[in-house]
């Protein structure tokens, strides 16, 4: 427990406090845990009471080490980060998201530093540490047993026997408790097509919007990059600066790495740990994303669909709770109202049986049950900027229409600003207002839509995105004519 706390602990702390503490566990871990209770015991005396203590002082390093090391992983998750985003106490993030998600390999480890703990124990009774007569254990039976080994073999084979025996069955227990803690064992188990449907439906009401002057968000001269441990900066947005006026969908495209998602992370204010930013302003309507929001103003003013649904959900509880807790927590929903809504708005995305998929924890739904998930919890929140990185990546085609038909109802409905980001040129020109070519951190050119059909294009980069797609489209059409 106490190696337990203090693993999971340090990985909350600041970086210097955390370095400190590992590197010393380091030098701990490097002595043999046996001679570490054999020097705890001898200090203390023989006795029962007194080799346990010793034996459990000298398991501590080995579990902060494992534990900081299941623990360093599961920081940098998306879930866990929105929690400290929201201003979770750290306690709170730690028993509620880090420790569950660590139960299952720890319960392992357990189990076989049990084990390994009835083999310490024994030892140091076996040389006088440990149990004192009357009681006894393995060890000092063994010891007792060892003098007349030539004519009673069994007082040597019967106590080392019972060990390997008592041993396996901890080893097994300890499996059994993995089980149980695990979800994805507990609970009985039971081609990406590109959307080419025009979404033409209320256009004009788009054009209107994307003719406001007003700017619902502002970015200035934003620049996100890393910082090297003697302080040298690299950058890999660079000074990018737009607006999105109410109701206009605004797309942003560009091979992968070229720095679309962060970019629209940095907005968020969720950029990765160990990365810079700085702005001369990021604003959406009155709030000042260079500061740090009260959650409760954060959850209604900015909502994600991130690309990749299957690393963003917790997986250690079920999809109803976890989908509902922004709405219980910020908006002051009831747990039969946030059931409902999330139910209507998964019915609404075509999505089969909501009913159970609210039930199921994540690594029982694909990714397109997922994907419909986030994109149900981000229109419920009904925000001022909606930021959809590759938000029909894993949706099949008829699945993809309606999503981006309700993206672009929910656009027009809710006066709300849009933010998409797409590899698809012919989903930015069929829903997008205005589109951004970004090209290694850099915005290189804007279009419209007709310059996109039109192929109406200035820079070479954005030349090849168009030559490219042509090709697929070429290759697509020749395979279905062969």
């Amino acid at each position: 427990m106490v190696g337990t706390f203090v693993g999971v602990v340090v990985r909350l702390l600041g970086p210097r406090l955390q370095a400190a503490i590992i590197q010393v566990n380091a030098v701990a871990v490097a002595f043999p845990a046996l001679i570490l209770a054999l020097v705890v015991a001898s200090i203390m005396g023989s006795g029962s009471v007194p080799a346990m203590v010793a034996v459990g002082i000298a398991g501590i390093p080995m579990y902060i080490r494992l534990t900081s090391t299941l623990a360093a992983r599961v920081v940098n998750e998306d879930y866990v980060r929105i929690a400290e985003l929201q201003r979770v106490p750290r306690v709170v993030v730690a028993v509620r998201h880090i420790l569950p998600n660590v139960a299952i390999p720890l319960s392992v480890a357990a189990a076989n530093s049990t084990a390994f703990t009835l083999v310490e124990l024994s030892s140091l009774s076996f040389i006088g540490l440990g149990v004192q007569a009357p009681d006894y254990d393995y060890g000092r039976m063994l010891n007792e047993g060892l003098a007349e080994m030539s004519g009673q073999p069994w007082g040597v084979f019967g106590p080392s026997i019972g060990m390997v025996v008592l041993g396996l069955g901890i080893l097994l227990f300890g499996d059994g408790l993995a089980a149980m803690v695990d979800p994805k064992v507990a609970v009985q188990k039971g081609g990406i097509t590109r959307f080419v449907e025009a979404v033409k439906a209320g256009r004009t009401q788009s054009d209107a919007g994307a003719g406001r002057t007003e700017s619902a968000v502002v970015v200035d001269k934003l620049s996100v990059g890393t910082l090297s441990e003697s302080g040298e900066r690299s950058t890999l947005v660079k000074d990018v600066s737009f607006h999105i006026a109410p109701r206009e969908i605004l797309g942003i495209v560009g091979e992968s790495g070229s720095g679309k998602s962060l970019t629209a992370m940095s907005i968020a204010g969720l950029a990765p740990i160990g990365l810079w930013r700085a702005a001369r302003q990021v604003r959406i309507r009155e709030t000042d994303m260079l500061e740090r929001p009260d959650p409760s103003v954060l959850a209604r003013t900015v909502s994600l669909i991130y690309q990749d649904p299957m690393s963003t959900f917790s997986p250690s509880l079920r999809m109803g709770s976890q989908l509902g807790d922004v709405f219980r927590q910020h908006l002051g929903w009831d747990s039969r109202r946030i059931h409902q809504e999330l139910v209507d708005a998964l019915s609404a995305l075509s999505t089969p049986d909501p009913e159970r998929v609210l039930r199921q924890f994540p690594h029982q739904l694909s990714g397109g049950l997922l994907q419909r998930c986030l994109i149900a919890q981000a229109l419920l929140l009904d925000p001022e900027l909606l930021i959809a990185d590759e938000p029909t990546t894993a949706l099949d085609v008829s699945v993809q229409a309606d999503v981006l038909r309700k993206i672009y109802r929910f656009r027009a409905d809710s006066d709300a600003s849009v933010l998409l980001i797409s590899h698809d040129l012919g989903v930015v020109e069929e829903l997008c207002d205005r589109v951004l070519v970004m090209y290694h951190g850099e915005f290189v050119e804007e279009l419209t839509p007709d310059q996109i059909r039109t192929r109406d294009v200035q820079h070479s980069y954005t030349q090849r995105l168009l030559d490219a797609t042509l090709y697929f489209e070429g290759a697509a059409h020749g395979n279905g004519d062969r």
